[in-house]
């Protein structure tokens, strides 16, 4: 018999979520993001669904060889709290959406799309343990349900439930631990070791699904390489400009094993003649294309020797120097 919303809001959780205010603390999220226009609260959707698509696809198909891998339902989170006043009855009708944490966006095929969750079903409790509300921040509802699952076997079915109480039962999907967001306002893209980000005028920019695909690809690779934390204190920008090319070469390993030409990477970088952040610590545009090339000659040789060869990068990560 289904649990009934009362019934799961009625057990604590059974483990505190430390890492909930470090997460937070690498991305704060802003109390008030810049207005939208009634078009943009129209787009913003058709964004987010690109997104989880190429997010999931990139995730699971890398499973074998991430480091660290966390359960991917395949979904894309959203709460109203991030819309103003004047716009929240307009997102309210664009996702179908109620309070808190929901999915904004579902990835054909994913274990979410195979369970029933829709756009707009609410996330109000994982395996029976209620998604907390810590304080007003428009994110932190969202950012709960990000730890929660990041705390939990990758390999294990999930339970959701909504906050009418049905259970929607996910198949175990592992994949590398990133979650994914836009936003309307901050960097173009970024990453802070759990959470890939990209700004609305940024994706939309992108029509490409395989250049879309570099841009995440680059952003996880900051993840999986751990790079918040190898380069602590230290950012100069010697260091930084290093982490881009790692994160330039690896993505090129998650763009293969996702099905995604590495020439995707390439042709991004050749029409988009900004950095992404700042050029001071960024590489030039060809130094980029250059160790994106390397890469692919280098990754089709050794999965010529071995079908299963890892990314070199993951086994054996050079030091910051």
């Amino acid at each position: 018999m289904a649990a009934t919303a009362r019934d799961c809001y009625a057990r604590p959780m059974r483990r505190p979520l430390p890492f909930l205010a470090i997460f937070i603390a690498a991305f704060p999220a802003a109390m008030l993001s810049p207005p939208l226009h009634a078009s943009d609260i129209g787009d913003l959707p058709m964004q987010e669904a690109r997104l989880a698509a190429v997010g999931h696809r990139l995730a699971v198909a890398s499973a074998s060889w991430c480091p660290e891998l966390a359960p991917q339902p395949g979904w894309l989170l959203g709460d109203l709290r991030r819309f103003a006043g004047d716009e929240r009855d307009a997102a309210r009708h664009a996702y179908g959406a109620g309070e808190g944490a929901f999915a904004a966006a579902i990835a054909p095929g994913s274990a979410a799309a195979r369970a029933g969750i829709a756009p707009g079903t609410a996330i109000a409790a994982i395996n029976g343990d209620p998604v907390p509300t810590l304080s007003d921040q428009p994110t932190i509802r969202i950012d709960a349900v990000i730890v929660a699952l990041a705390e939990l076997d990758p390999a294990a079915p999930l339970a959701i439930t909504d906050t009418a109480g049905q259970i929607y039962r996910l198949d175990a999907t592992p994949g590398c631990a990133s979650a994914f967001r836009i936003e309307r306002d901050g960097p173009q893209a970024a990453a802070n070791g759990k959470l890939v980000r990209l700004r609305l005028d940024l994706a939309r920019s992108i029509t490409d699904e395989g250049e879309l695909a570099a841009v995440v690809a680059h952003e996880m690779a900051h993840n999986i390489l751990r790079h918040r934390i190898r380069l602590g204190d230290d950012r100069s920008a010697r260091r930084v400009r290093m982490t881009e090319i790692e994160a330039d070469r690896l993505s090129v390993w998650l763009l293969v094993d996702a099905g995604y030409p590495p020439e995707a990477a390439i042709r991004f970088w050749q029409r988009h003649k900004k950095p992404l952040i700042r050029a001071a610590t960024h590489p030039p545009r060809q130094e980029r294309i250059a160790a994106i090339e390397a890469e692919a000659i280098a990754m089709q040789s050794a999965r010529a020797a071995d079908p299963a060869a890892r990314p070199p990068l993951v086994t054996a990560p050079p030091p910051l120097e």
